[in-house]
């Protein structure tokens, strides 16, 4: 004789030492999902983020912001399973802002008022930096009632020489001007957590930590830096010309090692470093033409890839990524083993 049927069981009672496992060993796209099965669940979720206990390799998501999901929301494109999320964000509206950067799952957007913030579009978590003002070559302007009114941006670098008189932006208007990229050197919410930016004029750089109150100009940097990324405790920065610069932060201050001098006759509009999974540092050129005179959209027409040798000085054709996978872009640039993440593609691809 069979017995009653057995009652449906209460997924939410779950111990939660081993719920924390379990949506630990989830990739994304699981984990986006299991928040929705309850309140407790989703709260574990959002706490193995914020506490850093969520560190699994992760196959990468490519965001972006449609009319139809609002200002309010983006969307995240999972490479692993070809699906599309969609994510609440918290204000300032999400489509009312620049993206400057992203790393560890975190963004960096400016505001409405050209203040940076760190956003994790996964958790909703969300982080003020350092004020706009505070960095070296901008100056605040007030009204005669002490009202915010637009700021002022200085043309110097290093040498203290103003190459033109401070010109005047709107406060929504600056950040499209000042920043060309931001780079994190870990995932914030593990603390300890440094801010690189490379800004205008003249593609200098600045850094912070998290939870300081003003940016730090590095006095000893260069010009015309394309990109940078973070490595080894320290700061691989490379200039239009393919320069690679290391800067390992102090408190206040940055100590700069010349480690590699291109010999580059011209300087590249697209210029990227990242580094391989095995180790080697690349520079990728990317060529491209603009679709229209309204736009600065860039389509690529053509990518090379040389493999750097500090050791000799020199760089050679890269004609294959063996198992990695390179994403090059205006936020981030990087590459990811297919054997650690084994959801991208199986052959060496690029996306860009």
């Amino acid at each position: 004789m069979e017995g009653p049927p057995a009652a449906d069981a209460d997924w939410s009672e779950l111990p939660a030492d081993l719920l924390n496992i379990v949506l630990g060993e989830l990739e994304f796209p699981d984990l986006f999902s299991s928040a929705a099965v309850c309140t407790t669940w989703r709260d574990t979720a959002r706490a193995l983020r914020r506490l850093g206990m969520y560190n699994r390799p992760q196959t990468p998501c490519l965001l972006y912001i449609a009319a139809a999901t609002g200002a309010r929301a983006a969307e995240l494109f999972s490479l692993a399973d070809k699906k599309t999320y969609k994510a609440r964000i918290p204000d300032p509206p999400i489509g009312e802002r620049n993206m400057v950067g992203s790393s560890h799952g975190w963004l960096v957007t400016a505001d409405g008022r050209s203040e940076l913030h760190l956003l994790n579009p996964v958790t909703g978590e969300q982080i003020a930096l350092p004020s706009v003002f505070t960095i070296e070559q901008v100056s605040p302007v007030f009204d005669h009632v002490g009202s915010l009114e637009r700021y002022d941006l200085s043309f110097y670098d290093s040498t203290r020489t103003e190459y033109q008189t401070p010109q005047p932006y709107a406060l929504d208007e600056l950040g499209g001007i000042l920043y060309r990229k931001v780079v994190l050197s870990c995932d914030p919410s593990q603390g300890n957590c440094t801010v690189m930016m490379i800004h205008e004029p003249y593609n200098q750089l600045s850094f912070a930590r998290v939870g300081d109150n003003k940016w730090h100009w590095i006095t000893t940097s260069f010009r015309n830096y394309s990109d940078c990324i973070f490595h080894d405790g320290a700061f691989y920065a490379m200039n239009l010309l393919g320069d690679i610069h290391r800067y390992t932060i102090g408190r206040y201050c940055a100590t700069q090692d010349i480690l590699f001098k291109d010999t580059s006759p011209f300087i590249a509009l697209n210029l990227y470093i990242c580094r391989t999974s095995s180790g080697n540092f690349l520079q990728i050129w990317r060529y491209g033409t603009k679709l229209g005179e309204e736009t600065e959209e860039i389509h690529t027409t053509s990518v090379f890839i040389h493999k750097v040798d500090f050791d000799e000085q020199g760089t050679a054709d890269a004609h294959a990524l063996g198992d990695d996978a390179l994403f090059i872009g205006h936020n981030y640039t990087c590459c990811f083993s297919t054997k650690d993440y084994p959801r991208l593609f199986a052959q060496p691809c690029l996306f860009h």
